[in-house]
């Protein structure tokens, strides 16, 4: 009896949580990516401590794809339910472009993820974390809850300082900044009443348009200085993210490959992009890339994400990058060549 023939290999759902402490500002963050003018499909999957699910109410006037999860933290109480929703959504025929896991205020963000990851239909893209910037500091000296806030801080592949415009504007960058060293990744944005960078989520976005004089005005600073916040106008902004597309010199060497991509700067967000690579037996074969959350996937092309013509040998880094970073990227990716130029 002949087998029946194996299906291609489709290619993964994004997944990205979204986590913090209650009353951070997820929901709101949540809705405005729905929002956003980004031409993505989008499932919301929404877990919120108690019987009745608020959130999901709440996002679901602004989406027709939320699946519920109630009574409790996703990562322990309902971690099976968790699992069977993935399940369930990777068994569609039309699958969502991403999954967005908003958590319980009392979850881990971070054990949100790795449940994820246990299901291959899936590629983390993002764990972001939104803190509320008038109650942070009360938060994390509270001796019951403080340390868990700052376990979700510590999770997070990029940190949202929410409610700025709630606290006066002179104390708006020293907000952003403690914020800053309070996490564990220089990826640090303000929310402007919600709204995020879209890069914090896709490859390849646009800001809104009411934005895009901000991100040109903040582009050509360095590093320090792009904290979200104009400090003359006392006005919220969006950092200005930078996207910078390098080509692979030749066959890369993938141990030499592997270890420079866990090595990034803090200062990326993410980086993909498909290049051929050469093991230690002299196998030669093509990979894709993804560096995200702090977490490296070295993959071969699914069915449907094969390289397009002339994008083989580059890989995308997102992030805050200045020409200094884009110089030290460029370096360091050559020196993962086979032979060096």
């Amino acid at each position: 009896m002949n087998a029946a023939p194996s299906q291609p290999a489709r290619a993964p759902i994004d997944l990205a949580v979204i986590g913090g402490y209650l009353g951070a500002g997820k929901t709101t963050v949540v809705n405005h990516l729905l929002e956003a003018p980004h031409g993505k499909r989008i499932a919301v999957l929404v877990n919120d401590f108690g019987a009745v699910n608020i959130d999901a109410r709440l996002v679901r006037a602004r989406s027709d794809d939320v699946i519920e999860l109630d009574n409790g933290c996703i990562c322990c109480t309902i971690g099976g339910a968790l699992v069977d929703a993935l399940v369930r959504v990777a068994a569609r025929e039309e699958r969502p472009d991403l999954l967005l896991i908003e958590a319980s205020g009392v979850s881990d963000p971070a054990k949100i993820a790795q449940i994820g990851l246990l299901n291959g239909a899936f590629r983390l893209t993002a764990v972001l974390v939104v803190v509320d910037a008038p109650e942070l500091v009360r938060t994390l000296v509270d001796p019951l809850v403080g340390a868990m806030a700052q376990q979700q801080i510590d999770s997070a592949s990029a940190v949202i300082v929410a409610k700025l415009d709630l606290i006066a504007p002179g104390s708006r960058e020293r907000a952003i900044s403690d914020v800053r060293a309070l996490a564990a990744t220089d990826i640090v944005v303000a929310a402007d009443h919600g709204r995020v960078p879209l890069a914090l989520l896709f490859d390849a976005s646009v800001p809104p348009a009411r934005a895009l004089a901000d991100v040109e005005r903040w582009k050509h600073r360095p590093i320090g200085m792009h904290t979200g916040t104009n400090a003359n106008a006392g006005e919220s902004v969006f950092p200005a993210f930078e996207s910078v597309a390098l080509a692979a010199p030749g066959v890369l060497d993938k141990a030499r490959l592997r270890a420079w991509l866990k090595a990034l700067p803090r200062t990326i967000l993410r980086a993909k992009g498909f290049v051929r690579v050469v093991d230690a037996e002299g196998n030669v074969s093509t990979r894709l890339c993804q560096v995200a959350a702090r977490r490296l996937r070295m993959t071969p092309p699914a069915h449907g994400e094969h390289a397009a013509q002339g994008t083989e040998g580059v890989i995308v880094f997102i992030g805050f990058i200045d020409t200094q970073t884009e110089a030290m990227l460029r370096d360091g990716l050559r020196a993962c060549c086979r032979v060096a130029p």
